[in-house]
C-alpha cells in the first residue's frame, strides 16, 4: 500500500509543477521513472528540501536545535535542546535520503555512464550523489556510500558502510571528474530544477561543494584541505549570489506521511506552520543580530508584541522591540509570554519559500578561513565582508525587504575582521548565513566550535546538556545489515551513540 500511495504521489508530482520544458516528456511517461533520468533528477532536486519528514526532524528540531537556530516550540526544545532521542526524528534523513535520494541518483549515474549523449547528465548526477551522501555522511558518520543503491542492478542489498575518510576521498574525485566532464557538446541536462540546464552554473556548484567540503576536513587533515580548496578555487567557484543553488517551491499540499509526500512544498517552511507557531529564533541568534546592528534582524524576525518586563504590557520606554526564546525553554514558559519575544517573519513559512543549498556567501566565508590560514591568496578581511555582505542580501531571495546599502555598509565598516578572532567571526557569521540550513550550521559547528552555544541547565537533558555530535544508525540496521553494521560501530566508538564523533571532527 505505501508503495502504490508513494507511486501515486510521485505521478502528481511529475504531471502537475509543469516549471521545465522536460515535464512535458515526464508526463508521456510518467511511471517509467527507471528509464527517465530527468525525472529522477527533477525527483531528487525536489525531495532535497521538499521532503516534510525530515526538514521537520532531522533539519528543525534536530540540528536547529543543537546549534540552537531556533527555541520554543515543544519539539525543538523537548529534543532539540534538552537532546533527548526519538528514533523516528533521528533516522529520517537516513531513510528518507536512501530511499528517494540517493537510490534515484545511482540509477541516473548507471543509465549514463556510457552514453556518449549523456556526458553532462552524467556529470550532474556525480555531483548531485555528493550533494546527498553530504549531508548522510556528516550527520551520521560511516555509511554505505560505494555500494549504496545497488540492490536492484546488482544485488547488493547489505551494502558496506564506508569509512567517512574515505567517502571524502571519492567525493573530491566524483567533483573533480563531474567539473571535467561537463561541456557544450555533453548533452542537455533535463529536468534540472536548480540551474535549468546552465553548464557553467553546474561547473561552479562542483568546485564550491568541493571548497565546503575541502574545509569540512580542515582540522583532520589540513594538507588535503588545503589541496582541494586551492583546487577548487582555481577551478573556479561561486562568484555572485546569481550562482546559488537554490530550490523554488509551489504552493503544494503537505503532509509529513513518507508514504504519501508531495515533495514540491518547502519542506522546512511546512515544518514551522506544523509547529503551530511556536518556532521562534533562539536568544543566541536574537541577541547576536540585536547587539551587533546586523541588518539582518527586521529582514529575519518580527519585533515583540508585548514587553519582555512587565508581563501582558506594552513595550516600555526604550526597550527593545526584539527578544530571542532561551534553549532549553518552552515558549509558554516565558516570564513574560510568547508574545514578549520576536517570531519568525511570515514570508519563511510559506510552502513557495525556496531553499538555499549552497550560496556565495559561504564560498566567500570559507575562502575567508582558508585565506587566514595561508592556502589561498587574498585577504581574509576582503573576502569576510564580501561574504557577509552576500549574507545580507540573499535574505532577498525569500522575499525579505532589502537592506539599504547605507545600513549595509554602516554595519560592514563597523564589524569588520579583527586579528585574534578570525576563527570565531568567520564560523559565527557562517553559522548566520546556515539560518534555514541548519544541517550544514551543525556540521560547521562541530568542525569549528563557534558560536559558543549557551548552556544546556535543564535536569531532563538525556546529555547531562552535552550536544550531541552526531545522529545515531537506524537500531532496525543490527536485523538488516548486521555484520557491515557492526563493524561500522567498532569504528564509531564501539557503541551506536550520539555523542561519539564523526571522522573530521577533531575538535
Amino acid at each position: 500500500m505505501k508503495f502504490k500511495k508513494i507511486t501515486i504521489a510521485i505521478l502528481i508530482l511529475f504531471t502537475a509543477v509543469g516549471c521545465t520544458e522536460n515535464f512535458d516528456s515526464l508526463e508521456k511517461d510518467p511511471v517509467a521513472l527507471s528509464a527517465n533520468p530527468a525525472g529522477q533528477l527533477t525527483f531528487t532536486q525536489l525531495c532535497m528540501s521538499g521532503d516534510g519528514f525530515y526538514q521537520w526532524r532531522a533539519n528543525l528540531i534536530y540540528s536547529g536545535g543543537f546549534v540552537q537556530h531556533y527555541a520554543g516550540a515543544w519539539n525543538v526544545t523537548e529534543f532539540g535542546s534538552k537532546f533527548k532521542k526519538d528514533d523516528g526524528y533521528a533516522t529520517a534523513l537516513w531513510r528518507n535520503g536512501y530511499s528517494n535520494e540517493l537510490k534515484n541518483v545511482i540509477d541516473i549515474l548507471e543509465k549514463t555512464s556510457n552514453d556518449p549523449k549523456a556526458v553532462n547528465m552524467n556529470a550532474v548526477a556525480k555531483i548531485m550523489r555528493v550533494m546527498v551522501a553530504q549531508r548522510i555522511t556528516d550527520l551520521y558518520g560511516d555509511i554505505p556510500y560505494s555500494e549504496a543503491g545497488l540492490g536492484f542492478s546488482k544485488g547488493i542489498v547489505t551494502p558496506k558502510y564506508d569509512k567517512q575518510e574515505d567517502i571524502y576521498a571519492s567525493f573530491f574525485k566524483d567533483l573533480d571528474e563531474a567539473y571535467n566532464q561537463l561541456n557544450a557538446g555533453g548533452g542537455a541536462v533535463k529536468g534540472d530544477l536548480f540551474y535549468n540546464g546552465d553548464i557553467s552554473k553546474w561547473k561552479k556548484l562542483a568546485n564550491t561543494l568541493r571548497l565546503r567540503l575541502g574545509m569540512r576536513i580542515s582540522e583532520v587533515k589540513p594538507a588535503e584541505a588545503e589541496k582541494q580548496v586551492k583546487a577548487a578555487l582555481q577551478n573556479g567557484v561561486f562568484e555572485s549570489n546569481l550562482d546559488n543553488c537554490v530550490m523554488k517551491h509551489l504552493d503544494a499540499t503537505f503532509n509529513d506521511d513518507p508514504a504519501a509526500i508531495d515533495f514540491r512544498g518547502n519542506g522546512l517552511a511546512y515544518a514551522f506552520n506544523g509547529n503551530e507557531g511556536g518556532d521562534h529564533f533562539s536568544t543566541l541568534v536574537i541577541n547576536y543580530l540585536r547587539d551587533n546592528g546586523d541588518p539582518r534582524l527586521p529582514m529575519l524576525a518580527t519585533p515583540k508584541t508585548t514587553s519582555s518586563i512587565v508581563s501582558g504590557a506594552p513595550l516600555q520606554p526604550g526597550e527593545t522591540p526584539y527578544e530571542g526564546v532561551k534553549p532549553g525553554l518552552f515558549q509558554w514558559e516565558v516570564p513574560t509570554g510568547s508574545s514578549s519575544t520576536s517570531g519568525i517573519q511570515s514570508y519563511y513559512k510559506k510552502k513557495t519559500t525556496p531553499f538555499l543549498h549552497v550560496s556565495y556567501s559561504e564560498t566567500q566565508l570559507l575562502l575567508a578561513e582558508a585565506a587566514f590560514r595561508g592556502w589561498v591568496s587574498g585577504s581574509a578581511a576582503d573576502y569576510y565582508k564580501k561574504g557577509v555582505e552576500a549574507g545580507i542580501k540573499q535574505l532577498e531571495i525569500y522575499g525579505a525587504p532589502g537592506a539599504s546599502v547605507a545600513d549595509i555598509n554602516t554595519y560592514l565598516n563597523a564589524k569588520p575582521l579583527v586579528a585574534g578572532t578570525e576563527k570565531e567571526q568567520i564560523a559565527t557569521q557562517l553559522w548566520i548565513t546556515y539560518i534555514f540550513n541548519s544541517i550544514e550550521a551543525y556540521s560547521n559547528w562541530r568542525r569549528t566550535g563557534f558560536p559558543h552555544l549557551i548552556p544546556i541547565t535543564n535536569p531532563d537533558s538525556e546529555t547531562n546538556g552535552v550536544t550531541p555530535t552526531r545522529l545515531y544508525y537506524p537500531n532496525d540496521e543490527m536485523q538488516k545489515n548486521e555484520t557491515n553494521y557492526l563493524e561500522a560501530l567498532s569504528r564509531m566508538g564501539g557503541t551506536n551513540d550520539w555523542l561519539n564523533k564523526v571522522w573530521w571532527d577533531a575538535n
